[in-house]
């Protein structure tokens, strides 16, 4: 069962006329895998989303670093869920997609070649291609190699300055063009005029979706936000579950405090 309190607050954020209720997907809905291609969501958390989405004034949405069309496929959703892909630059009810510049494809290709250098260096890593980027992943491998090739991929930002560099869990993420799940979060929240905001997340740039939802130009709408970490490490986070059954759990308790207040609405 949830903390009491996150349940209290739960109430209290069902209760507002208008909500965002949004979500990383790996570590948060599904559990973090060896493969990222064999990531999917447990039991009841897309059944909850799904529902809530259905509800009046209540928009839902995924916000991962996964590109677009990974995460439409690994997660099931469809509308109206909102997919805010690639860290934000990606959205799916923009139907042009990403669009990268000439110079920004030709520094993926350049990035794609130093890569490769990374993985042969460092037996075990891999890239996952995105549209905007590359991520290296080491989860699986020897510790120590693991970190010494995420320290290979990493310093590629410096040699590259145009790259944006975002570490996370046993990966790090190189970009070209990248928005930052922070800033897409307000930037949602404010092109839709809701009054709070709940998310969830279990990474590195969750934390950043925590922290520029506390720092949200609109006050009246930080204050009313409702932010959940999942598993431990240090958090902005106002709260705090175990891990993704425990989303799930909050997640659930999310759907049935808002179709009480729409029911009595």
């Amino acid at each position: 069962m949830p903390d009491p309190a996150l349940l209290d607050a739960v109430e209290v954020f069902a209760a507002h006329p208008s909500v965002l209720v949004a979500t990383d997907f790996d570590g948060a809905l599904a559990p973090l895998v060896l493969d990222p291609a064999d990531s999917r969501p447990l039991e009841g958390g897309m059944e909850a989303l799904t529902a809530l989405a259905d509800l009046p004034r209540t928009t839902v949405a995924l916000v991962s670093g996964r590109d677009l069309a990974a995460l439409r496929e690994l997660s099931g959703a469809a509308e109206p869920l909102v997919l805010v892909g690639s860290h934000g630059a990606e959205d799916s009810r923009r139907p042009d997609g990403l669009v990268l510049s000439q110079e920004q494809r030709d520094l993926l290709a350049t990035l794609e070649t130093d890569l490769r250098e990374v993985t042969e260096a460092h037996p075990g890593s891999r890239i996952e291609d995105k549209p905007a980027g590359r991520v290296l992943h080491t989860r699986g491998i020897d510790p120590q190699v693991g970190a010494a090739a995420l320290d290979a991929a990493a310093a590629l930002g410096e040699r590259h300055t145009a790259l944006v560099v975002t570490p996370g869990k046993e990966v790090v993420e190189l970009a070209v063009a990248h928005v930052g799940k922070g800033t897409a979060l307000v930037a949602l929240a404010e092109e839709l005029g809701v009054d709070a905001v709940f998310y969830a997340g279990d990474d590195v740039t969750d934390e950043q979706g925590f922290e520029a939802l506390a720092q949200d130009p609109d006050a009246a709408r930080a204050a009313r936000r409702l932010t959940v970490r999942v598993g431990d490490g240090e958090t902005a986070a106002q709260f705090r579950v175990a891990d993704e059954p425990g989303l799930v759990g909050v997640l659930r308790a999310v759907l049935q405090a808002r179709a009480r207040s729409s029911a009595g609405g």
